[in-house]
């Protein structure tokens, strides 16, 4: 499943602190989340700037095969 355009938007702003995870729509949330881990994983943020955005612990995305 593709992530939706809006949530690039989002996490951008969520990023530049424009704009809180909270204040991000519920069908959306779970994209942001997939880009935060991304983020991580590609070394872009670290796990404690991840639960700092999203406001959790960060736990790898589940592995697809």
């Amino acid at each position: 499943m593709a992530v939706k355009a809006i949530a690039h938007s989002y996490w951008r702003s969520i990023k530049r602190g424009a704009r809180t995870f909270e204040s991000v729509l519920d069908p959306v949330k779970e994209d942001v989340r997939t880009l935060a881990r991304a983020d991580v994983t590609d070394g872009v943020i670290t796990q404690e700037e991840y639960q700092q955005y999203i406001g959790e612990s960060y736990k790898p995305a589940d592995e697809t095969v």
